[in-house]
């Protein structure tokens, strides 16, 4: 009987397997959003030619994302397959380790392939391609899990691994990991209290030297100066999430403005549906003591899992991205799933109440996310006039072009990025590019320069010099990193390339080299120049 069931186990794995991949590789080749889409292209490419994050390259997110892209590209090659398989693989990895957890906590395994087929639907096809915040909360659904199984099994490598995937969860991105690893302290804690167990607590304290002396011996090999990570990874982002708290200047909303009935409840509705559910059937329960079946272990899972759930919506609440955790839901369903089994008798009846609701809201936000490309803004784009992206460089090949910024053809816009790509090629010249369309190293195969991950101009990818008072606290930071850039490489000419109406001025970066003096140039509607000179 057990070789059957894990047999069966065994196939539905693969069928979620390829079908996790499959659909991620389907929608991650649909559409271009600039800024999000080459996020990783040309960092991991600059890693490759022995540029690093912090040191070489300004990033506030996702160094573990750049490396593990630097990584795919060395075994795939550096083109558009193995930028999309990076992302699918980690759909792969959600929807397995999903797969896995609710089986082992009790749910049978055709309904633990159901709300996970759910999950591969709704997790990372809603950006195709690698996407720091995909990492992150994926890394820490994945420690949350990886908690839950340990705390119901005698296992002694998942305690070990348990800190390690804490750490590259928040190594991908400070949020929401910080708020998911702040919870599973708190439970870890509350389970050792009641669960002494020298040979868990040992492992997990063994992953934890593990995993720190890995990133002392990673900073010293690679010399990364630890102040720059700092700077750039915990300071300036506690500040960003400050401002936007607080509403400050450097930040263009503030969480009172989205803190209303439809920001907080209405854009996440069904996650409340499913919080509110779970919490009443746990507290009716905990009162009806003679069905009560929930254990301590019970309660601490369902804890983590309802607290991360609340602190997921507030990292939503305060971000600029679009909504990405969808995928909860049928998380969320099925551990109301497991509860409901073991605490009510009609559950044969009350499951498919579960089941129904999951299959609607799959349906739903795959239509608006997936297939329409909302997270990528392309929503109120014609997505049937996508063209190959071929056309461009066969790098790219298999991604189909089109661009929400864009206000012609798809065409057009590559036959401008085409001449833009030829004139900074053909410029023999110590360059550094500024640009949302970072795949330019990758393409020309030369060393750019790039400054920065990103340039949104809001505030949040960079300190931003004052325009009612005085500059953003950690202006000096970017700026003095910024100079001893241009110094370094001794950069002669910056190129900035940017859509014809995209809001962001070309010349973001004048304030902050203000000691040089620059003669800029125009060369297309996308394309500017800026030789330095010494004043």
């Amino acid at each position: 009987m057990k070789k059957d069931i894990l047999s069966i186990n065994i196939i539905l794995i693969i069928i979620l397997g390829i079908f996790s991949i499959g659909i991620n590789f389907y929608y991650g080749n649909i559409g271009v959003f600039a800024v999000d889409t080459f996020a990783f292209f040309d960092t991991a490419y600059s890693i490759l030619i022995n540029k690093h994050p912090f040191k070489d390259i300004w990033i506030t997110s996702g160094p573990l994302v750049d490396y593990l892209q630097a990584i795919f590209f060395k075994i795939f090659g550096i083109n558009w397959f193995s930028y999309v398989l990076h992302a699918s693989i980690f759909n792969l990895l959600i929807t397995v380790i999903c797969f896995f957890a609710l089986n082992k906590l009790g749910l049978k395994s055709y309904y633990s392939f159901f709300y996970s087929i759910s999950v591969a639907i709704l997790c990372y096809p809603v950006a195709g391609t690698p996407f720091a915040y995909q990492h992150s909360y994926i890394l820490s659904i994945t420690s949350l899990f990886l908690f839950f199984i340990s705390m119901k099994t005698e296992s002694i490598i998942l305690w070990f691994l348990l800190p390690i995937i804490m750490v590259f969860s928040f190594l991908s991105l400070h949020v929401p990991a910080s708020y998911i690893n702040f919870i599973l302290l708190i439970s870890i804690f509350i389970y050792f209290k009641y669960n002494y167990t020298l040979s868990k607590i040992i492992s997990f304290l063994l992953g934890s030297i593990f995993i720190l002396l890995f990133l002392i011996s990673f900073f010293l090999f690679f010399e990364i100066p630890i102040i720059n990570f700092v700077q750039q990874y915990i300071l300036f982002p506690l500040s960003v999430g400050e401002y936007r708290v607080t509403g400050q200047e450097y930040s263009y909303f503030s969480l009172e403005e989205r803190f209303t009935f439809r920001g907080v409840v209405g854009h996440f509705k069904f996650l409340h549906l499913f919080l509110i559910l779970i919490f009443i059937t746990l507290i009716t329960n905990f009162f009806k003591k003679k069905s009560y079946k929930v254990e301590k272990v019970d309660l601490i899972i369902y804890f983590s899992l309802l607290s991360s759930t609340v602190l997921l919506i507030f990292h939503q609440l305060i971000t600029s991205n679009q909504i990405f955790i969808f995928s909860m839901i049928p998380i969320l369903a099925g551990f109301l799933h497991i509860l409901w089994q073991k605490n009510l008798e009609k559950i044969s009846f009350y499951h498919f109440i579960i089941l129904f609701l999951v299959v609607i809201i799959t349906f739903k936000y795959n239509n608006e996310y997936n297939i329409k490309r909302k997270f990528m803004d392309l929503q109120n784009v014609d997505l049937s006039k996508a063209v190959s992206a071929n056309l461009l460089d066969s790098k790219l090949n298999g991604l189909k072009w089109i661009s929400p910024f864009f206000s012609g053809t798809p065409e057009e816009e590559i036959n401008l990025l085409k001449d833009t790509i030829k004139i900074v090629g053909e410029d023999s010249r110590n360059k550094m590019l500024i640009t949302d369309h970072q795949f330019f190293s990758a393409i020309l195969d030369q060393d750019l320069n790039i400054p920065n991950r990103w340039y949104t101009g809001d505030g949040s990818s960079y300190p931003l010099k004052g325009h009612r008072s005085k500059n953003h606290k950690y202006f000096n930071f970017y700026k003095n990193f910024l100079i001893n850039k241009i110094n370094n490489d001794k950069i002669e000419i910056i190129y900035s390339i940017q859509n014809p109406e995209k809001s962001m001025t070309v010349d973001y970066f004048l304030p902050y080299i203000d000691k040089y003096c620059v003669e800029s140039k125009q060369y297309n509607s996308i394309l500017w120049s800026y030789i330095i000179k010494k004043c």
